[in-house]
């Protein structure tokens, strides 16, 4: 006879997870709790099993491991009652493996855990494990908080044994938690192992057996718990068939059968039926035929609903996996195309930059181009002209020669620059340009910067830079010292500039709006820094 009970491990942890959740969670698992325990038809288990498989998918969503591995737990329950004990193991071991996976671990988890290894424990010996089943037991002593929960533990040793007919062992393990009397206040645990250790003693043809089961069955009476009774009536009566005392038996085995009959359960009235059969009381041959029959045939009805539910169940959670998975890839693929289209997008407007830099450039070198065919030989021609002009006034041909000096510069500021040359020598040329004797031009760092990890835009642009600093401190600083420090950190280059001029309040007119201009066209940085006789100060990074 498969019987489930609670132990008290499960009843303590079941009565504190009562407090943790809303008052409609508890209502519908403390009433598919009492189904399991209690199991009337058989549509009970199916709709169990589904009430904590969607219990367990909603608090999966919500990562509420406490949850989940209780509802774990309780499902393991189900399959090893219709006897899908491989699912129940998994079930099990699943819910242990989420506990262990936790950092924080509190005593609410512990006494899950202890619950969880029982019922591996269960497991084990039904399947007649007597080796694991032993084991796992003595693995949960490590997660034992009372002397109570010992006690439990040592009883459950003691019934592995007893069923694997190793009854001197059996005695052993009882006999531990008889020591724990004295500790242990639950009368009802207690009764247990005084019935348990008396029928372990009756079998090893201890004469004290009888008074153990006898006591067992006094306190069990005063608790009037039926299915303790039960086993207390179902003990006496085997053990008095044993003493060959068959009225006392058979008297034990009617009180197993009306309790059997209050309970209203199918699978005690068997074993009851079969109690008063084998002390040939076969008035009730027939009925235990029918009733075995019926129960053979309703566990198989439950096993195939279980089945088919179980079926349907994974056949759902399939379909709904195949649509997630769908959802993902189409997720992915927006992800992909969004990525791409940003991609595409920056790299057109990257070479939109570039395509406009170059037609500046190309711009600023056509205009130099035609300054210098165009106006500046017209000027020169007409200074030519005048000069065999004695009439000519000396401050007019110093006037046009100014203006083709300015033409010439301008020609000179905008023209073609070829960076595939040695930047490096084409920027000391450039700087040394405006060196002379009332200004002396210092660079520093600018011989060891691997120029090549600029682009030549960028190349140009520098180069335009400093031209345009340069030009500018020409024109309005007065300085005498430019110091010009070029630093490489990796790919990028960062280059400062000093002058001790008169310095100025910082307007950007068209010189410095032009150097801003063309470092962000680049996506570079610059600053600038001056005060009235202070010097003039700018540092850009490309």
């Amino acid at each position: 006879m498969k019987l489930f009970k609670y132990s008290f491990l499960f009843f303590v942890f079941f009565m504190v997870y009562k407090t943790s959740f809303s008052q409609q969670t508890k209502d519908s698992t403390a009433y598919y709790v009492d189904i399991i325990e209690h199991v009337k038809s058989s549509d009970d288990l199916v709709k169990a099993f589904q009430f904590f498989q969607n219990d367990l998918k909603k608090e999966l969503n919500k990562n509420n491991i406490k949850r989940v591995a209780y509802d774990l737990l309780h499902i393991s329950i189900i399959e090893y009652k219709v006897g899908f004990y491989y699912e129940s193991e998994v079930s099990v071991v699943k819910a242990i493996g989420l506990i262990d996976n936790e950092k924080k671990v509190d005593s609410y988890y512990l006494r899950l855990k202890a619950i969880l290894y029982n019922r591996l424990g269960i497991l084990y010996k039904e399947q007649r494990n007597t080796t694991k089943a032993i084991e796992t037991y003595k693995t949960s002593f490590a997660l034992a908080e009372t002397a109570r929960d010992s006690m439990t533990l040592y009883n459950n040793i003691s019934n592995v044994l007893k069923e694997d007919k190793q009854f001197e062992k059996a005695e052993l393990e009882l006999l531990k938690a008889y020591s724990l009397f004295d500790r242990v206040n639950d009368s009802t645990e207690k009764a247990r192992v005084l019935d348990n250790l008396g029928f372990v003693k009756f079998k090893l043809n201890k004469p004290e057996g009888y008074l153990f089961m006898l006591e067992g069955l006094e306190i069990r009476e005063l608790l009037n718990n039926n299915y303790n009774l039960y086993a207390s009536y179902s003990h006496l009566s085997n053990y008095y068939k044993e003493k060959k005392d068959y009225n006392t038996a058979k008297a034990f085995a009617l009180e197993a059968f009306d309790i059997a009959n209050t309970i209203k359960s199918a699978s005690y009235r068997e074993d009851a039926l079969k109690l008063r059969v084998n002390l040939k009381d076969y008035s009730v041959f027939e009925a235990y035929l029918r009733l075995s029959d019926s129960i053979k045939l309703a566990r198989q009805t439950n096993l195939n609903k279980f089945a088919s539910m179980k079926y349907d169940y994974s056949k759902s959670e399939l379909k709904s996996q195949k649509e997630k998975t769908k959802k993902q890839q189409y997720q992915f693929i927006v992800v992909l195309l969004s990525v791409i289209g940003l991609s595409l997008f920056f790299l057109l407007k990257i070479k939109h930059r570039k395509e406009k830099l170059l037609e500046i450039y190309t711009t600023e070198t056509r205009i130099s181009k035609k300054v210098h065919d165009e106006v500046a030989n017209d000027v020169y021609q007409v200074m030519t002209k005048l000069q065999g002009d004695i009439i000519v006034k000396e401050d007019v041909l110093d006037d046009l020669e100014q203006i083709y000096t300015k033409t010439r510069d301008i020609s000179k500021e905008n023209s073609a620059i070829d960076v595939a040359q040695d930047f490096k020598e084409l920027l000391t040329d450039l700087l040394l340009s405006y060196k002379s004797d009332q200004v002396n031009v210092v660079t520093k760092g600018l011989s060891v910067i691997e120029w090549e990890v600029l682009s030549d835009i960028k190349k140009t642009t520098v180069y335009r830079i400093l031209q345009e600093l340069m030009t500018n401190m020409k024109k309005h600083s007065e300085a005498t010292i430019v110091v010009l420090i070029f630093i490489q950190k990796n790919k990028k280059i960062e280059i400062s500039y000093k002058d001790n001029g008169v310095g100025s309040v910082l307007k950007k007119q068209n010189g410095l709006q032009n150097v801003e201009n063309r470092i962000q066209s680049i996506n570079g940085t610059i600053t600038f820094d001056s005060e009235i006789n202070q010097g003039f100060k700018a540092f850009f990074i490309v």
